[in-house]
C-alpha cells in the first residue's frame, strides 16, 4: 500500500511538471491553417509531441500504481465486534472510490493523449499541403543539379518535388562548364521553375583573360601613373614650401636673388598643380575600368 501511494505522488509531481513544461490550453488555436511559415508548424509539432510525451509517462506510471480491484469484504467474524466491522467497511470503500477515481483520472488522460496524437498529425498534414516544387531547366541540358533541401542529385530538367518552403541554393555543374551556386526562395505551396545558361570553361577563361588585358593592365598603370604624378607633386610643393621659406628669412638678399627665388617658387607651384591635374586624371580613368 505504501508502494502504490508512493507511486501517487510521483504520479502528480509529473502531471504538476507537464503542465509546467507544455501547457497546451487550446489545441485549436495549434492546429488552425493561420501562417504560411513552416517553421512555426514545426514548433507547434515539437510542443505538441513534448506534451504527448511527458503525459504518456505519467500514464504509464499511473496505471502502474491503480490497483485492478479490491478482493471482496471478508465478513464480519464472530469475534469481531459491529464497531470494529465498521471501520473496517468504511475503509474498504474508500479504497474502492479512490479505485474508481484513479481509473476515471487514466482514462481522462488517455483521451487527452489522443486528442494531442491527432493535434500532432492534423499540424503535418498541413504541413505537408505546404510543400512546393522545383523545376531547374539548363542549357546545356543533362547537367547535374542538386538543392541544398533534399539529399538527391537529379540530371537536368530536374523536377524536386515535396519541397519545403525556405531559402535554399540550387547547384548546378557539368563538365567543361562552371558550376553554379544560385540562391533561391520557395515561398509556400509555390511550383517554381528556372532556367540556368552555363558557361564553358573555355570561355570564362577567355573573358577573364580578355578582361585583364585591356582593363587589368589599364587600370593598373593608371594607378600607378597617378601615385608617381602625386609624389612629384608633393615634391615640387615641399620644394616651392622651402625657397618660400628662405625667402621669407631673408636667407635670400639681393634683389636679383629674390626675382629669381620668387620665379622659381612660382614655376614649382605650377608644377605641383599640374602634376596633381595628372594623377586625379589618371586616377579616375582607372576607377572607370571597374565600370566599363
Amino acid at each position: 500500500m505504501q508502494i502504490k501511494i508512493l507511486a501517487g505522488i510521483v504520479v502528480s509531481a509529473v502531471l504538476c511538471f507537464s503542465a509546467e513544461v507544455a501547457p497546451i490550453s487550446d489545441l485549436s488555436k495549434l492546429t488552425a491553417e493561420d501562417s504560411d511559415d513552416y517553421e512555426e508548424y514545426s514548433r507547434r509539432i515539437e510542443q505538441v509531441e513534448a506534451s504527448a510525451k511527458i503525459l504518456e509517462d505519467s500514464l504509464q506510471l499511473k496505471t502502474a500504481s491503480i490497483e485492478d480491484s479490491l478482493p471482496p469484504l471478508a465478513p464480519q467474524a464472530e469475534d469481531e465486534s459491529d464497531s470494529a466491522y465498521e471501520v473496517r467497511k468504511n475503509q474498504y470503500d474508500v479504497d474502492v472510490h479512490r479505485i474508481m477515481r484513479e481509473k476515471e483520472d487514466a482514462a481522462a488522460m488517455m483521451t487527452r493523449l489522443g486528442e494531442l496524437k491527432a493535434a500532432a498529425n492534423t499540424i503535418k498534414k498541413i504541413q505537408m499541403g505546404m510543400f512546393g516544387s522545383l523545376l531547374v531547366n539548363t542549357v546545356p541540358g543533362q547537367a547535374s543539379v542538386k538543392i541544398s533541401s533534399q539529399p538527391q542529385t537529379l540530371e537536368s530538367p530536374a523536377r524536386f518535388v515535396q519541397v519545403v518552403p525556405e531559402s535554399l541554393t540550387v547547384t548546378v555543374n557539368l563538365d567543361g562548364y562552371v558550376t553554379q551556386n544560385l540562391p533561391l526562395v520557395l515561398k509556400a505551396r509555390e511550383n517554381k521553375e528556372i532556367d540556368v545558361t552555363l558557361v564553358s570553361l573555355t570561355d570564362a577563361s577567355g573573358k577573364a583573360k580578355e578582361g585583364w588585358t585591356w582593363r587589368g593592365y589599364a587600370r593598373i598603370s593608371a594607378f600607378v601613373a597617378a601615385a608617381g604624378f602625386l609624389g612629384a607633386g608633393l615634391l615640387e610643393n615641399k620644394m616651392a614650401s622651402d625657397r618660400a621659406d628662405e625667402y621669407n628669412n631673408l636667407a635670400v638678399r639681393t634683389q636679383r636673388d629674390r626675382d629669381e627665388a620668387e620665379r622659381s617658387i612660382d614655376r614649382r607651384q605650377t608644377l605641383r598643380g599640374v602634376y596633381y591635374g595628372i594623377a586625379g586624371a589618371l586616377a579616375s580613368f582607372g576607377v572607370a575600368t571597374f565600370f566599363f
